[in-house]
């Protein structure tokens, strides 16, 4: 079977009028769906909820919505099914997932639920399961409560595992990563290679919103970082390439399309860059201590301070008063709260109660 894996797919106001108009022609170009269509099987990752309206949740980054119109576009792409699983798809609360899985109608969707088992069942393609996961951010799942089946290394491994125990192939689709970052992180490469220890033939990380790199690892391949299929948000050198990814599930031969965004859409891509700047990546992190290295120097650039001192952040940060207020131990008990597992529960639970469920 030969099967194409989109990546990040939102419709936004520089488009959203070809999507309710069905214009794929407009949208992806005659090449790119001359290629889509010569395929026994299809899928994206839809990083948007499809509601003409809705209250938005709390959380932090945008609520992503696009119109139910919008879906006319999607069903015109012949889609096989649609991945579900990641950080936007909860935007707009149980009401706005509920309208998304009705609005795709007759196409299959995954990786989101109406509770953990649901979100977390997997995608069959013949004898090839694929599974999807997204990192927790405001969209996971619980026992009794909807939403994108989150990541959880005591359950998630042990998913893939099972599924490779009856599937000829396993494709594991990770919403996660860094954005604009085009290497993972240390714990993201860890997290990608353990689901390669436990069966998966293939890895693929979306979210990062950049062509990213390929490493072999247990006998898997893992791509940290697949780009955008079609999200007109930004213009900067991460955001408008992508590639598309072809698989075939008898032998796990990868292809790889390169793509480029337009002024409202997508197209195929001839520039020789967007594939040889993967590769050269692809080398590098093969680099004793590169991943590490590589995430350090990212550390420095970070400026989470503004999170940490809440209102008070921007201005904390604007007058350099970030070292003032942050020495080493209050810094240090900050990592502590991020790094044990039990002062991360019970700060991450206090903080909803007392400012976001009140």
């Amino acid at each position: 079977m030969h099967l194409w894996i989109g990546g990040d797919l939102v419709p936004t106001k520089e488009n959203s009028a070809l999507f309710a108009a069905g214009d794929t022609q407009a949208l992806f170009g005659e090449e790119f769906l001359s290629l889509w269509k010569d395929a026994d099987a299809r899928i994206l990752n839809l990083e948007t909820v499809l509601a003409d309206e809705g209250t938005p949740i709390t959380k932090a980054g945008p609520n992503l919505r696009a119109d139910t119109a919008c879906a006319a576009a999607l069903q015109k792409l012949d889609l096989t099914a649609v991945c579900l699983a990641n950080n936007h798809i909860f935007d707009f609360g149980a009401e706005g997932l509920e309208s998304t899985q009705a609005v795709l109608g007759n196409t299959p969707h995954f990786g989101a639920g109406s509770n953990l088992h649901e979100a977390s069942q997997a995608l069959w393609l013949g004898d090839t399961a694929v599974y999807a996961c997204a990192e927790r951010e405001f969209s996971a799942a619980g026992e009794s409560t909807p939403g994108a089946n989150p990541f959880d290394p005591l359950t998630s491994f042990d998913h893939v595992e099972a599924l490779a125990k009856k599937a000829q192939r396993v494709i594991v689709l990770y919403h996660g990563g860094l954005e604009k970052y085009r290497y993972p992180t240390p714990n993201l490469q860890r997290i990608c290679r353990k689901f390669a220890e436990k069966g998966a033939s293939l890895v693929i990380c979306q979210h990062s919103h950049t062509v990213g790199c390929m490493e072999m690892y247990a006998g898997g391949t893992i791509i940290y970082g697949q780009g955008n299929l079609l999200f007109s948000r930004y213009r900067d050198e991460h955001w408008r390439s992508g590639l598309l990814i072809g698989v075939d599930t008898e032998t796990m031969e990868l292809s790889f399309v390169p793509l480029e965004q337009t002024e409202c859409g997508v197209r195929v891509s001839h520039d020789e860059n967007i594939l040889a700047g993967f590769r050269a990546r692809s080398q590098e992190i093969l680099q004793p201590g590169f991943v590490e290295n590589a995430f350090r120097q990212r550390a420095r650039q970070a400026d989470y301070e503004k999170k940490l001192f809440g209102r008070l952040g921007r201005y904390v940060r604007k007058l350099k008063m970030t070292e003032r207020l942050m020495d080493r131990r209050s810094a240090a008990g900050v990592i502590n709260l991020f790094e044990c597992d039990t002062h991360r529960e019970l700060a991450a639970e206090m903080l909803r109660l007392k400012y976001v469920d009140r």
